[in-house]
């Protein structure tokens, strides 16, 4: 009997150690998964305007928890929209025409928000009047950027026709300075850094009345691709949008009490320009420049959706509601994925 007992105890002990292997096995990829560090492949280029996306990646890519950045520079916006569609990176921030276009093509993207305001200035030659853009050619980032749509309707209040009273062409950024000097165009509307640079090169000199038309409008947004807001990817989202949100906070907070120094010291290595000409910018508020991360209004982009169908800019209309679905601040209350 005795041998009975140690014989069931032996086989008692030896499942136990069985079981305990196997349930190992099946627990131990869960617990993994639910510590594992998501990857974001964040799209910029060289602007004043995406200073959030450096300034967020510099102060905080060390402090990470959930989610590991990876930064890509692009030298233009083409690129960095065609990056995005092709899924070589997950954010970007382009002009909003742009993502109009990207979800009119079929590819799901969804509307994060807008972490800044303005930021773009109208620099002329040697005139100072609206209606002196008569005959004129103004280079703008691009046909299908805020700045060339917001510039027509300010000039066709004027009374100046687009395209047969004046003209505006897309200029690569790193041509701007190259085209005012040979008189390729007589007028610029771009994102800061680039009016600043054209004034200290003495090539042109900022619109007095702009101010009030075109200072602080809305013109780029952040366009994320759908397949990264699944379930899984939510704490790595929130932790990014957090880090967003405070870069906002500290490049504000930094142009109020030290003129921006410490964001013109943190842009260099990533945008490149001089400390002295980003500090100064951002000091003056060129263009009326605000940073701070928020949705944009459904208003403001119905606008803009309506502008673009005018100007043949897009064929068909896009669902503005469909593009603003997704909300990474209520994405816990509401649960589930993004569909």
């Amino acid at each position: 009997m005795i041998t009975d007992k140690g014989t069931g105890m032996k086989k008692g002990s030896f499942f136990g150690i069985v079981m305990f292997l196997v349930f190992s096995v099946f627990l131990h990829p869960v617990v993994h998964a639910e510590a594992t560090v998501q990857s974001l492949r964040i799209g910029y280029v060289p602007l004043i305007s995406q200073l959030p996306l450096v300034v967020s990646y510099d102060n905080d890519r060390l402090n990470y928890s959930k989610v590991k950045v990876t930064l890509v520079k692009y030298s233009s916006l083409n690129s960095l929209e065609a990056a995005l569609r092709v899924g070589a990176i997950d954010i970007a921030d382009l002009p909003l025409p742009v993502a109009f276009s990207i979800a009119q093509d079929g590819i799901a993207i969804k509307i994060l928000g807008q972490c800044h305001s303005g930021g773009s200035v109208l620099a002329r030659g040697e005139f100072n009047e609206l209606s002196n853009f008569r005959g004129k050619t103004i280079g703008v980032p691009g046909l299908r950027s805020n700045e060339n749509m917001d510039l027509i309707k300010l000039l066709a209040g004027e009374k100046l026709r687009y395209g047969l009273d004046y003209k505006t062409i897309k200029v690569p950024f790193n041509t701007v300075l190259q085209n005012l000097e040979a008189g390729r165009i007589n007028a610029m509307y771009f994102p800061e850094p680039y009016g600043s640079m054209a004034e200290k090169s003495h090539l042109a000199m900022q619109m007095e009345k702009q101010e009030k038309e075109l200072s602080g409008r809305l013109t780029t947004v952040l366009a994320a691709r759908s397949d990264i807001l699944q379930n899984h990817y939510r704490e790595a989202m929130e932790e990014w949008i957090r880090s967003l949100t405070a870069a906002c906070v500290f490049i504000e907070n930094d142009i109020k009490t030290l003129s921006a120094e410490q964001t013109a010291i943190i842009q260099e290595p990533y945008l490149g320009f001089d400390r002295n000409l980003v500090s100064s910018s951002l000091s003056k508020r060129r263009g009326e420049i605000q940073f701070s991360f928020v949705i944009p209004k459904k208003n403001i982009l119905h606008m803009y959706l309506q502008q673009a169908l005018e100007l043949k800019i897009l064929l068909q209309p896009v669902d503005i509601d469909d593009l603003l679905s997704f909300d990474v601040v209520g994405w816990k209350k509401r649960g589930g994925p993004v569909q």
